[in-house]
């Protein structure tokens, strides 16, 4: 069912074009959950974003407002062996090498960031706030990870998943390592456990 509809997702993304007007909306809808967030925690010291692929959303417009926050910011580094991922230290003008899995990582000398905030990218989404990634479990396994880790060091954690309003279906197919989000931003709105 779920290697179905990752065919099809993927396929429907690669088509989607946002005009200059989305764009401009999509910023506005990142600003504001990120005052938000940043309005009711003021103890977020870092943040982890990923560089798209295959007609992924951009996440860059995060940056210039974590750097305002002087937040630290990583990137995902795949480690096949393990099925899972490190979060390197990135700042924007660092270079970044191809991974195994095709996206860009930071190099393996960064130090290792265990960031608060995760900006992650999806397939499909739907109301409950769960996601369709690719299927390796490596955001799963993390978001579970760091969840357990910020819980025990009684710390901020929290997701945001960057995608497109037209990749939301009525139900995403569910398993138990499956990890829901904490809020969802499209280009019309923006979905959160509060809403």
């Amino acid at each position: 069912m779920k290697k179905t509809l990752r065919t099809l997702a993927k396929k429907k993304r690669s088509e989607i074009i946002l005009g200059i007007e989305s764009k401009i909306d999509f910023s506005k809808q990142i600003k504001y959950c990120l005052d938000n967030i940043f309005f009711n925690n003021h103890n977020i010291k870092t943040a982890s974003l990923y560089y798209p692929i295959n007609n992924e959303i951009e996440p860059f417009q995060f940056v210039k407002y974590f750097v305002d926050k002087n937040i630290v910011m990583s990137m995902p580094v795949v480690d096949m062996i393990k099925k899972s991922m490190l979060f390197r230290k990135w700042s924007p003008n660092d270079e970044l090498r191809v991974g195994p899995l095709g996206n860009l990582e930071p190099n393996y000398d960064k130090d290792i960031i265990l960031p608060q905030i995760m900006i992650v990218p999806m397939l499909m989404f739907d109301r409950e706030l769960s996601r369709l990634g690719y299927g390796g479990g490596y955001y799963d396994k993390s978001i579970f990870n760091l969840k357990k880790h910020f819980k025990k060091e009684k710390k901020f954690f929290i997701t945001i998943g960057l995608t497109y309003s037209a990749q939301e279906i009525e139900k995403i197919p569910y398993e138990n390592h499956d990890m829901n989000l904490d809020y969802i931003i499209t280009e019309k709105e923006i979905l959160s456990k509060e809403c």
